[in-house]
């Protein structure tokens, strides 16, 4: 689905300052109306010897939530499906799950994943982009829903909080920054906990072993390739060779000899497995590295050599070559290859995707409307077919259909982007102000950007006459609450 965000000014709260003073707040928030707001439990005081899951999920959501207004994240259909399926299957092998996981992309092409609080886990799409198999992108997944299952941030907090008590916030700031951006994440250890900073290094690092183990476990239970972990790691050992700088993975995931020595043994113990990749893993590659990895200029020629090289015509690389000569504005180009990559698997949703962007590229929406509905009909709510249909009706002038039907998906996926995105495009067509508004405050506030939402909320208002008196009580509670929200973490 070729969609563009609208464009949005978010504040960068991933600063280690600003997490301090929002674990803070996240540890106050005791019956407050914003706690009520978003079902969040009573985390209890700053100073606590047991993250229970229930606080480490409700402190988990909020922080991605802000790192989904941070960093650069990927709100594609397809990716998210894929993603989310794969890591799905190997939470369902995994022991000790006390949550829903969820998994996110962020759009780098350096080599990393990370995981936070309350099973979110997230992967550079330069992780999908060099793995040689699906089975070394499951082993990276596996290691990081280890982490979450063993507890090992939860264990890292509980720990330090045994020593200094008042400074537990800043520390999960700066762990949860470290995820993400090592540098920083460990200076801001240093200036938070001083000496003891090493120690809490140590620790995080000590559960590398132990998360080895146990993602090897459930990678195997799960159906995939063991060897893929010291396959994978040796690829990362050979291409830091040739660096000048450490890999962004192997800065929090520290690889060592031995390290690599023990996942081969282990590895050993299993029978020799032959795993062949999935459609979706060949295909969610050739789309990553047609729209995420590569140059853009560049894209047409990769894939075209691919496809000239000794077994590489295959349906992956000629669909990454369809979304490069889509991308290029090429439509009939792209067109010739998807309806022949359609003609041998009509019900494929990365072929659905790709064409209906042709043929809304090429003037034809009607066209495009016809086949979404036979495909709604099949897969109701399924986001990929959904958030197409949604905008090829907006671009066909189908204004209150889109409408419709984001409506309905929302109620399943509350916390979809692109859904909040396109439901505001879709009333500021019919010049419904006020409901447009709403509709962009909910995208902001996913994004966690308050200073817009709020904002938007009282344009909202503005644009409501004053005999619309139920529609006024309900924005002004809706406003006053998520006001409530964001004055409590300014002050803490």
């Amino acid at each position: 689905m070729m969609h563009r965000l609208a464009q949005c000014s978010t504040p960068n709260f991933f600063s280690s300052g600003f997490l301090s003073r929002l674990m803070v707040c996240m540890l106050c928030l005791v019956g407050s109306a914003a706690s009520q707001a978003n079902n969040l439990p009573d985390l209890g005081g700053s100073g606590f010897s047991t993250l229970t899951p229930d606080k480490e999920k409700a402190i988990g959501d909020v922080l991605m939530r802000q790192a989904r207004g941070s960093l650069p994240m990927v709100y594609d259909p397809l990716l998210d499906e894929y993603i989310n399926a794969l890591g799905n299957k190997l939470v369902a092998n995994a022991n000790d799950v006390r949550f829903p996981f969820r998994f996110y992309w962020v759009d780098d092409r350096n080599i990393n994943a990370f995981a936070t609080l309350g099973g979110h886990i997230a992967s550079h799409t330069g992780t999908l982009a060099i793995s040689d198999s699906e089975s070394e992108f499951a082993s990276v997944m596996a290691h990081e829903v280890a982490h979450v299952t063993q507890r090992h941030i939860a264990r890292f907090v509980e720990a330090q909080s045994q020593r200094a008590p008042l400074t537990i916030a800043g520390l999960l700031g700066a762990i949860v920054l470290a995820t993400v951006n090592p540098e920083a994440g460990m200076a801001a250890m240093m200036a938070t906990q001083g000496a003891q900073a090493q120690a809490s290094i140590n620790f995080t690092r000590s559960n590398e072993q132990e998360a080895d183990r146990i993602g090897m476990q459930i990678l195997v239970d799960s159906g995939f390739d063991p060897n893929a972990v010291p396959a994978f790691f040796n690829k990362l050992a050979e291409r830091t060779r040739f660096m000048n700088q450490q890999l962004a993975f192997l800065q929090t995931h520290p690889l060592s000899a031995a390290r690599v020595s023990d996942t081969r043994i282990r590895a050993e113990r299993y029978p020799t497995r032959h795993v062949p990749d999935s459609q979706d893993y060949t295909l969610s590659k050739a789309r990553v590295l047609a729209r995420y990895h590569h140059k853009n200029e560049d894209v047409v020629s990769i894939f075209q050599s691919r496809l000239r090289q000794t077994g590489g015509n295959t349906r992956a690389n000629q669909y990454g070559l369809a979304i490069a000569l889509l991308d290029s504005n090429k439509y009939s180009e792209a067109e010739t290859i998807i309806v022949d990559l359609l003609e041998k698997d009509e019900y494929n949703l990365y072929y659905i995707d790709v064409y209906t962007d042709i043929l809304l590229g090429l003037n034809r929406a009607s066209e495009a409307l016809d086949m979404l509905e036979y495909h709604y009909r099949l897969r109701p709510n399924n986001q990929v077919v959904t958030l197409n249909y949604a905008n090829a009706a907006i671009k066909a002038g189908g204004n209150r259909l889109a409408i419709h039907l984001l409506r309905d998906m929302l109620h399943f996926k509350p916390d979809n982007i692109l859904a909040y995105d396109l439901i505001a495009k879709a009333y500021e067509n019919l010049e419904d102000f006020s409901r447009f508004y709403e509709a962009r405050s909910d995208f902001y506030y996913q994004l966690a950007n308050y200073p817009r939402a709020i904002d938007d909320l009282q344009e909202a208002l503005n644009h409501l006459s004053s005999s619309e008196k139920l529609e006024n009580r309900r924005l002004e509670s809706k406003r006053r609450s998520l006001q409530a929200e964001f004055d409590r973490l300014r002050r803490m």
